[in-house]
């Protein structure tokens, strides 16, 4: 398992750096009734698709965002699914191995490592890997790198930050974000790593108070829909729909307006 995990970390990650913002992707959301309906692929719903059971990783706000897009496209597929929330590897191992059909959403060195498992091409979605610090600490981070000079904490299983820490000396792992965020709080760690959506909502959901996000975010990559080998057929059909609501600004409304859903819902 370490072997199989160290494969997952070498993987060519993006160094693209972004300044975080906010969670805005396209202005105002506007009224999507009459628009969600536009995005139609025909003809490409297939007899004897699905049902298919997908995995995602639990206790992560953008994996459950990034559930509701699924389940849309795969509405407009006509295709019945299922989505079981589970920690990051058991998640990972039940998906390659083809006991569950794939996973909701993961990063692009996923299908460059785990050849059973194939990458929608069309990106789904897409998270920031941004460090989360208390108030008032005087921490500055302008690369990956500068992430050597404090003590790091990360949810196990979770590739993105398991690559933005490859190299990094004093890096610890915990089971879920409420306990990464309560050693920050409780100044056990320096810095709490993990999306920046995910971020916000392990403040709200704990009720922490102290805890600031460190600008700017460390990177900024797109998020994938992952079908297992043995359910190929169904790729082109999901992509063809995501491709569809992408190209139209649909895809990005509806997770803005998924992303204020879950965090009103905190």
């Amino acid at each position: 398992m370490a072997l199989f995990w160290c494969a997952l970390r070498h993987a060519i990650y993006p160094k693209t750096e972004t300044n975080m913002n906010n969670l805005s992707r396209r202005g105002a959301l506007g009224v999507l009734g009459g628009a969600m309906a536009s995005t139609v692929v025909p003809n490409l719903a297939r007899a004897g698709m699905g049902p298919y059971k997908f995995v995602r990783i639990d206790g992560l706000a953008e994996q459950a965002v990034g559930e509701k897009l699924l389940k849309e496209v795969y509405k407009r597929a006509e295709i019945e699914i299922s989505v079981t929330p589970m920690p990051g590897k058991r998640a990972l191992q039940q998906a390659s191995s083809g006991a569950m059909d794939g996973e909701t959403l993961r990063v692009f060195a996923l299908g460059e490592n785990v050849k059973s498992l194939i990458r929608v091409p069309t990106a789904l979605s897409s998270l920031q890997t941004v460090a989360f610090k208390k108030s008032g600490s005087d921490i500055s981070l302008t690369t990956k790198d500068d992430l050597n000079k404090y003590s790091n904490v990360i949810v196990t299983g979770v590739l993105h930050t398991h690559a933005i820490t490859e190299g990094i000396s004093d890096v610890n792992e915990v089971s879920d974000p409420a306990a990464m965020f309560k050693l920050v709080a409780a100044g056990r760690a320096d810095l709490a790593l993990t999306s920046y959506l995910d971020g916000l909502a392990s403040i709200r959901q704990l009720n922490v108070e102290g805890i600031e996000d460190v600008k700017p975010a460390l990177n900024d990559q797109p998020l994938f829909h992952y079908v297992h080998e043995s359910k190929k057929d169904v790729v082109p059909v999901v992509d063809a729909i995501i491709k569809g609501m992408a190209d139209s600004g649909e895809l990005a409304d509806l997770r803005t307006k998924l992303e204020e859903e879950y965090l009103d819902n905190l």
